[in-house]
């Protein structure tokens, strides 16, 4: 057998593993009617299509909901603003809305709230275009919230902390965000900030009086997957990395395999496996995204099993 190394929390994490559950049970219980899902439940492409074949209409937009109607919210949170729209269509808590919103998001939410509730002007390090930002965002300033999404813009954040004249200042980040480059960029500001240094500011918020303060969000489950990749990069010759397209902690796992300088392969698939890229490699290494079932993992698994043999060679390299 090839020696194959699965990451120990490759796959769903508890928030992602409830939503789908959630919809799941929702879409069960009113099987005459149908159950509509805001945005994607997860960043998942085939579990999105396995929930549509349960009868699970995903919509992109509240508007598109129908008045009434039974909708479940998907883990990674949503802006005020959604819940206002489905209020107004009678679709409320406790009665027709399920929120399978992450517990670990709506901490986020709570902590932008908090800090800006004392006086901060709280910036976000995250994605433009990921929900999960855009729902903290809402929280904070709508549209016009701060939001810095790769490591080496700390200038943008220096530009803007010089450009405003707030009395204090605090960083969040999404969820799924790295947690190397969370780092990279609070020391990057630091080591250019002229009147003071970022300083952490636990999670249970009780010191808010430093000037400029950073909070870990970063999700414990986004951890351990980085922390995965630091194992397997330690012995393997190849990591594949399993996860949605749209998936931002999956992405980040790639990333950061790449960064070790291990040949790697960010797939959604076992169809997207490519003879070619075991030819010479021994140890090979999977993990998978948050968003990602066990049995894509197993099916990556399985595959490549069948494309090694017990000498380590590839077989039939021309099929």
């Amino acid at each position: 057998m090839p020696d194959i190394k699965v990451a120990k929390h490759a796959g769903f994490c508890f928030g992602v593993k409830k939503a789908i559950e959630v919809a799941e049970e929702v879409a069960g219980k009113n099987s005459g009617q149908p159950t509509y899902v805001l945005g994607q439940l997860v960043h998942n492409e085939r579990v999105i299509k396995n929930l549509e074949d349960k009868g699970i209409i995903f919509v992109d937009n509240a508007s598109e909901i129908p008045q009434n109607a039974i909708t479940v919210l998907r883990a990674h949170g949503e802006p005020c603003t959604t819940y206002q729209v489905l209020e107004q269509k009678s679709i409320t808590q406790g009665n027709n809305l399920n929120d399978a919103t992450c517990p670990l998001v709506t901490l986020v939410h709570n902590v932008a709230i908090k800090l800006k509730q004392n006086g901060y002007e709280v910036m976000i390090f995250g994605k433009h275009d990921h929900p999960e930002s855009i729902g903290t965002s809402y929280h904070l300033k709508g549209k016009d919230t701060f939001i810095v999404e790769h490591a080496e813009d700390s200038d943008l954040v220096l530009d803007y902390i010089n450009k405003t004249n707030y009395e204090k200042y605090a960083l969040i980040s999404q969820t799924t965000m790295s947690v190397l480059g969370y780092k990279k960029l609070i020391e990057d500001i630091n080591s250019k900030l002229m009147n003071g240094k970022f300083e952490e500011i636990a999670l249970n918020l009780r010191d808010l009086t430093k000037k400029f303060g950073y909070v870990d969000t970063i999700c414990n489950p986004t951890k351990q997957r980085q922390s995965d990749i630091d194992e397997l990069a330690q012995d393997r010759d190849i990591i594949i990395v399993i996860g949605g397209l749209n998936s931002s902690n999956s992405k980040e796992l790639y990333a950061k395999a790449r960064e070790y300088g291990v040949e790697s392969y960010f797939i959604q698939s076992a169809e997207q496996l490519q003879k070619r890229w075991f030819i010479g490699k021994e140890k090979i290494g999977i993990t998978a995204g948050a968003s990602t079932p066990d049995y894509l993992i197993d099916e990556v698994a399985d595959k490549i099993s069948g494309i090694i043999d017990d000498k380590g060679q590839v077989i039939n390299l021309k099929n």
